[in-house]
C-alpha cells in the first residue's frame, strides 16, 4: 500500500451514497486505466456505479479496500478499513483517554489522490440514537480534525452519569456529603528548544523547511528533535543536545522505494511466517562538528519502524552502516517514530 506524509487534510466525503452493481465491461477503460495505474496488484471483487463516480472493491497485498473514480477516469481515493490495534499508539491512547463511553463504530485509512493520507474514526457514544462523531488522525496518530465533543465535556458528563449523586452537589447535600473540590492542576508545558538551537535550526534548515518544525524531546530532557518536511515532502529529523545547544545527528525518512536491500532481506527472515509492515525507515548521520565520547565522528546508522499486521505490535530496529542488525528497542522513542 502507497504511503505518503501527511502535509494538508482534506477531508473527503466517505458518506453512504445510492450505488449501482455493474459488470467490468461496462465499466469505462480509463477507470481501468488509472486503476491499473494506481496499485501495482490487486483483485477487484465488484464495481458499483454511483453518481458521477465508478466504485471498486478490491484487495491488495491480501488487504480489502474500495477505491472511488470520477466517471472520466480520475482516482480521487480509495479506504482500507484497519482496525484499532492497527493503528499508531497515539491514536488509539487518545481515543480511549478522551471518550470514555464511546464505542468505535468505524475506522479506516484513507489514500488521497494528493497524497494527503491519514485515518478516519468514527465514534458515538453508547447510547440509543447516539450522534456519530468523525475524527481526523495523520498518519503518525496526531489528530487533525474532529467535529467530537471536547474530552473535557465528555469526561465530564461520563462521570456525572455514572455518578448521579453527586450531579451538582444538589443530591449530596441530602446525604450529608459534599462534592470533591475541584483542583485546578497547571498543564505540563512542553520542552522547548534553546535559543543556540533554535538559531542553529533557523540558519541551516529552516529555509527548506514546508511543514515544521514539531520539537520533540528525549532522553528525559537531555535531547530534542526537530522533525520537519521540504517542499518535495523528504522528511527530516535533527537531533540537538540540549545541555550543549549542538546538534548531533541529521535523520532523513526514505521513500519506498529507496528502502535498503539489506534491511529488507533481514526483516524477510526475522519475520518469516507474519505478516508485516514497514512503517519508516530513517538513515541518520552525524554532525559534521559532532563527536562521541571517544573523539571519533560516529558512523552513519539506519533504523526501520516496523508493525506486525496481526497483533499490531511495533518495534524500532536499527541497523549499522552495513546494513547489519545492531539492536532493537520495544517500542519507538516518540509517536514520531511511527510513519
Amino acid at each position: 500500500m502507497k504511503k505518503f506524509f501527511f502535509i494538508v487534510l482534506l477531508c473527503v466525503p466517505l458518506v453512504s451514497m445510492a450505488q449501482t452493481k455493474v459488470k467490468e465491461t461496462e465499466v469505462p477503460k480509463s477507470v481501468l486505466i488509472t486503476l491499473a495505474n494506481t496499485y501495482e496488484s490487486y483483485k477487484v471483487k465488484t464495481w458499483y456505479q454511483a453518481s458521477g463516480q465508478y466504485i471498486a472493491d478490491f484487495v491488495i497485498d491480501g488487504q480489502p479496500g474500495r477505491g472511488y473514480f470520477t466517471a472520466a477516469g480520475d482516482w480521487q481515493y480509495s479506504t482500507f478499513p484497519v482496525k484499532m490495534q492497527e493503528c499508531p499508539t497515539l491514536m488509539s491512547s487518545y481515543v480511549s483517554d478522551n471518550y470514555p463511553g464511546y464505542k468505535v463504530k468505524e475506522i479506516c485509512y484513507v489514500e488521497e489522490m494528493g497524497g494527503d493520507n491519514y485515518y478516519r474514526v468514527i465514534i458515538a457514544r453508547d447510547a440509543l440514537d447516539a450522534a456519530d462523531c468523525e475524527m481526523i488522525f495523520d498518519t503518525r496518530g496526531k489528530l487533525m480534525k474532529t467535529n467530537a465533543p471536547s474530552p473535557d465535556a465528555v469526561k465530564r458528563d461520563f462521570y456525572t452519569r455514572n455518578n448521579p449523586e453527586t450531579d451538582d452537589g444538589r443530591n449530596t447535600k441530602a446525604k450529608g456529603k459534599r462534592p470533591l473540590p475541584v483542583v485546578d492542576e497547571p498543564e505540563e508545558q512542553e520542552l522547548q528548544p534553546t535559543e543556540p538551537i533554535r538559531a542553529h535550526f533557523e540558519k541551516n534548515h529552516q529555509k527548506r523547511v514546508k511543514r515544521g518544525p514539531e520539537w520533540v524531546s528525549r532522553d528525559n530532557g537531555q535531547r530534542i528533535v526537530a522533525y520537519y518536511s521540504n517542499a518535495q515532502k523528504a522528511e527530516f529529523e535533527v537531533v540537538y543536545n540540549m545541555t550543549k545547544g549542538t546538534p548531533e545527528r541529521l535523520g532523513k525518512v526514505l521513500a519506498k522505494e529507496r528502502y535498503k536491500k539489506g534491511i529488507i532481506k533481514y526483516l524477510e527472515e526475522k519475520f518469516k511466517g507474519q505478516k508485516y509492515v514497514i512503517e519508516k525507515m530513517v538513515v541518520y548521520e552525524a554532525d559534521s562538528k559532532f563527536r562521541d565520547e571517544t573523539g571519533k565522528k560516529p558512523k552513519p546508522y539506519t533504523y526501520a519502524v516496523v508493525r506486525t499486521k496481526k497483533d499490531g505490535k511495533i518495534y524500532r530496529m536499527e541497523f549499522d552502516s552495513k546494513d547489519q542488525f545492531t539492536g532493537l528497542l520495544a517500542t519507538p522513542l516518540d509517536a514520531n517514530d511511527i510513519q
